[in-house]
């Protein structure tokens, strides 16, 4: 299957998996009195809305450059990456609310057994959609199904403490579902809270990958006629690279042959990182410092 069909495949049946199992956990949660996949639903029924950024993110950002967007569409990713983040930590602070409140109000109820099975299923699909979610990451070098396949296992973890928080107020004492919950509510806010950062930097255009820089710097300086290479600058648009550079070259070349040099500086880092898209090459005469 091509990676981009893999992609929107794994966008699609992200939001049909949290579909199904928010519906389920919701209805089952308070029918079975259990606080703590009642929890778990309302984080999956944020994962509804974050599925939709992503399988959006995803699409747009494999549209082509037009006349608004030069740079192409790829940031895109990067918005999906930041509204999944903000709705996993809305959905945390919610549900670590409520479950802190059953807790400390205690009292609770023996949830149903039905609640446990919910659960299981859950976790069985959840990680089922973490590798594909991972896979089709890989081969998309996708940020946005990268923040996906995060929440997926995420997700995973939330549906452990869900099933563990069932047995054991079932079995144990009835506190243990409500303090799961919260276990559950902190799993969200963290990967919220991850997720959201790296957007952040990323649509602020950090770049810290001194390993690339330097490749790059390399690859120019070795280039003949180069005489220094300073001002080397690279930003993320989605998985690509966009790079910014200076190089010195002798003061007396032509027009013509500073532009050749500049060319064969682009050709050879593009063709050394298939990563870097784009090359910007500015060239200052030698003597210029």
């Amino acid at each position: 299957m091509p990676p981009e069909r893999l992609g929107r495949l794994a966008g699609s049946l992200g939001v049909a998996v949290n579909v199904l199992l928010s519906v389920l956990k919701i209805v089952i949660g308070i029918v079975a009195q259990a606080q703590v996949l009642l929890a778990d639903g309302l984080h999956n029924l944020a994962d509804v809305g974050a599925s939709l950024a992503v399988a959006i993110g995803v699409r747009v950002g494999h549209l082509p450059p037009d006349v608004e967007h030069p740079y192409g569409h790829q940031k895109a990713e990067s918005v999906a990456a930041k509204i999944v983040g903000i709705l996993l930590l809305l959905a945390g602070v919610e549900i670590f609310y409520e479950s802190a409140r059953a807790f400390y109000v205690g009292h609770e109820p023996v949830p149903g057994l039905i609640a446990a099975y919910v659960a299981a299923l859950s976790l069985v699909l959840k990680e089922g959609m973490y590798y594909l979610s991972r896979r089709a990451a890989e081969l998309n070098k996708s940020k946005a199904l990268r923040a996906s396949a995060i929440d997926h296992q995420m997700d995973v973890l939330g549906s452990v403490a869900a099933l563990a928080g069932v047995l054991l107020a079932r079995t144990v004492a009835t506190y243990f579902d409500p303090l799961l919950a919260m276990i559950v509510s902190l799993l969200v806010i963290y990967s919220g809270w991850q997720l959201v950062n790296q957007a952040v930097a990323d649509l602020m255009d950090r770049f810290d990958d001194r390993v690339l820089l330097e490749a790059l710097r390399s690859d120019a300086a070795a280039q003949h006629e180069v005489r220094g290479v300073s001002g080397v600058r690279g930003r993320y648009m989605g998985a690509q690279v966009l790079v910014d550079m200076e190089i010195a070259v002798r003061g007396d070349l032509s027009v013509r042959a500073g532009h050749d040099v500049a060319t064969g500086v682009k050709e050879v880092i593009m063709a050394h990182h298939p990563e870097v898209v784009a090359v910007h090459v500015h060239v200052n005469p030698e003597d210029e410092g």
